[in-house]
């Protein structure tokens, strides 16, 4: 997974807004799988991206801890 362009993207950035699902358009999220990684999914209910793929593994990336305390800290705000 090194040297994968979505490594980088942030969970709240809108550097994640340029990633869109390539099969319904709709703008793509992390969400976490284990501690430190996130499977990039389409939000859809309607779109199985990516699970509906040969090669899920691409869309498994790591997740620094800064930025799930950050995310976390964010929710906890809002409540």
């Amino acid at each position: 997974m090194s040297g994968d362009k979505r490594e980088d993207i942030d969970l709240e950035s809108d550097e994640l807004m340029a990633e869109m699902c390539p099969q319904c358009g709709e703008f793509l999220q992390k969400c976490l799988i284990q501690q430190n990684y996130a499977v990039i999914i389409c939000p859809s209910l309607q779109c199985a991206f990516p699970f509906n793929q040969n090669k899920a593994l691409d869309n498994i990336v790591y997740v620094d801890e800064s930025e799930v305390l950050e995310v976390a800290r964010q929710r906890l705000t809002k409540s």
